[in-house]
Order: C-alpha cells, then sequence, then structure tokens
C-alpha cells in the first residue's frame, strides 16, 4: 500500500509491518521471568500473559501490526550541569512519547482510512498494550535485543521508544533493516554499570531491582533501600545501562541548548518544581505528584512533604 509507505516515512524514521505473525519466540522465556516474580508487584503483566503470546490471542481478528520508532528528544541529550541535580530518564524528556505515537499514528490512519474496509478498527498502542512489543519489533527488523533487555538498532541505539497500530486488514509484511550478528558480543558493560545490579544475567532484569522500577512503577516496593543506597540520582527512571552501551555512543543527538530540563536542581521548592516538571515532561503525569515530591526529598536527605489530598495515583490505561 503506498499511501501506508509515504505516512509511516513522514511519521517514522524506521517502521516495519508484521502480517498474521507467529507467537514470539521470548514469549516462554516471558512466562518463566513471570514464574520467579521478577516482575515484581507489575500484576497487569501476569493477567494478560496469555494474550501476549500472539496477536491473535490478544487482539482476536487483527492480523497486521505496523510498528515504528521515535528518537528520543534531542534536548535530552545536553551536557549535565554537575552535582547538585536529580535526573529524569531521556525517554522522559518533553512531550509524552504515548501522545506523540497517538499523534503520529492519528495521522497515518487518516491518509489511509479510504483504503481499508468498514468493519477494520485500527488500534493504536504506544506501548500499553496486551503485546510484548520488544520481541515483535525484533521480528520487524527494527533492532535486536541486548543483554540489558532493551532493543538495539543500527543507527539509533536504544535511545527509542516503540509504538504500534493494529489493524484487521491484512497488509504486505515490511522488515526494516535487521541486525545481522549479535549486537553485544561479549560485551557486559551495561550488566556492570547497573547501580543496583538489577541484571541476573544478560537478558535477565530483576524490575524488583531495577530503579526504573523503584521510581516510577512501585517506590514502596523497594524493603532493601536500593534507591538510597544506589548513591544514583535518578528522580524518574534510569539511564546507566543505556549510557555505556557502546551502541549509544554514536548515536547521541546534538543539541544547541546548553543545558538539558532533565537535570533537576535538588535546591529548588519540592512543591513548585514538581508541579512545574509535569508541565514540561508529559511522561511524569503518569505518576503522582506526591510520589516525585517524595523522591525529590528523598534525594534531598530529608523527609518527604506531607500527600497533597485528593493527589491520587493515575490508573494504569486499560488493555
Amino acid at each position: 500500500m503506498d499511501s501506508l509507505s509515504r505516512a509511516m516515512d513522514r511519521e517514522f524514521p524506521e517502521w516495519g509491518v508484521l502480517v498474521d505473525p507467529p507467537p514470539v519466540p521470548e514469549w516462554t522465556h516471558f512466562i518463566d521471568w513471570l514464574s520467579r516474580g521478577l516482575h515484581g508487584n507489575l500484576g497487569y503483566l501476569e493477567r494478560t500473559a496469555t494474550r501476549r503470546r500472539s496477536l491473535s490471542d490478544g487482539y482476536p481478528g487483527y492480523r497486521s501490526i505496523v510498528m515504528g520508532i521515535l528518537p528520543y528528544d534531542p534536548t535530552a541529550f545536553s551536557p549535565s550541569p554537575g552535582p547538585g541535580h536529580a535526573e529524569i530518564a531521556r525517554y522522559a524528556v518533553g512531550e509524552d512519547y504515548h501522545t506523540r505515537f497517538e499523534k503520529a499514528f492519528t495521522r497515518v490512519l487518516s491518509s489511509i482510512s479510504s483504503y481499508l474496509p468498514s468493519g477494520d478498527k485500527p488500534l493504536i498502542k504506544p506501548d500499553h498494550g496486551a503485546l510484548l512489543e520488544k520481541s515483535l519489533a525484533q521480528m520487524a527488523g527494527l533492532g535486536r535485543m541486548g543483554k540489558n533487555t532493551l532493543l538495539i538498532h543500527p543507527e539509533f541505539g536504544s535511545w527509542f521508544t516503540i509504538g504500534s497500530m493494529l489493524l484487521k486488514t491484512p497488509l504486505p509484511k515490511r522488515e526494516a533493516r535487521p541486525f545481522l550478528r549479535d549486537p553485544c558480543g561479549g560485551c557486559s558493560r551495561c550488566l556492570e554499570a547497573c547501580p543496583t545490579g538489577a541484571f541476573e544475567s544478560a537478558y535477565l532484569l530483576d524490575a524488583r531491582r531495577c530503579l526504573s522500577y523503584l521510581t516510577i512503577e512501585r517506590p514502596d516496593d523497594d524493603g532493601a533501600g536500593l534507591r538510597k543506597f544506589s548513591g544514583d540520582p535518578w528522580l524518574f527512571g534510569c539511564d546507566r545501562c543505556q549510557e555505556v552501551c557502546p551502541h549509544n555512543a554514536g548515536s547521541t543527538p546534538s543539541s544547541q541548548k546548553a543545558e538539558s530540563p532533565r537535570f533537576i536542581p535538588l535546591d529548588s521548592r519540592a512543591e513548585t518544581l514538581v508541579r512545574g516538571l509535569r508541565k514540561v515532561h508529559g511522561a511524569l503525569s503518569r505518576v503522582s505528584l506526591s510520589r516525585l515530591r517524595s523522591r525529590l526529598e528523598e534525594l534531598r536527605g530529608s523527609p518527604s512533604e506531607p500527600k497533597v489530598p485528593g493527589d491520587g495515583e493515575k490508573g494504569r490505561i486499560p488493555l
């Protein structure tokens, strides 16, 4: 479909299409990972486990997955201003990537809707569907899985996010530019750089020890005090395993700004700062103000401020 190709080329630097894909090869590994409890308290993964085996299991009647990648905001790569700052993971800088995918795929759909049967009901799934998205992206030629369990692309390294659009209409398969070899070889820098020792081994992450899990998903699940004793000033997420990856050394986009908005001065007033952060970085709105404020005070070494009445957690997006 030429209209799809033109529309996708406008929106994404790399994309692929899977049609009636078989069960993902990593599904048995995923089930074993769940059975060992390495997902922590992410119960939604257990509830949707069988749906993630294949497209037909998760979304009966849907036959095509159109997948695209969006590189991180270039301003996320500006030099650090130095000590005394908390950090935000690069993927969370700027507009929420879920929103970026929604907008991009909506524009694609507007270009191809006249070619789709009336019974098709496209679904846009920017990292919140019952899909093993990285495995599917690997099948679509968008990269190869690295030892840090992140997808690595030949040009962009791992500095990108993945989004999907599901269609009932069977489309021509399109494979992007797959790695012709194992991207990691004997390298284990990512495993060694993790500040909390979250990798049991290559390709095996214990989410319960990961700073992204402990600062975003389940801060209360930190009985061992890993956030405190890691010594890393992450307010939201963590990039250490990506920062040391050789594939990311030549894939960092340049930025004209001297300072990146992802570095947060620790001496700022917590209330004003935290509320302002969520206006600048859309992804931070996916956790409560109280959670961000608590983590900031934790980094500053002072007690957390009291919870704001009515400041509840945002609900997880339905699958």
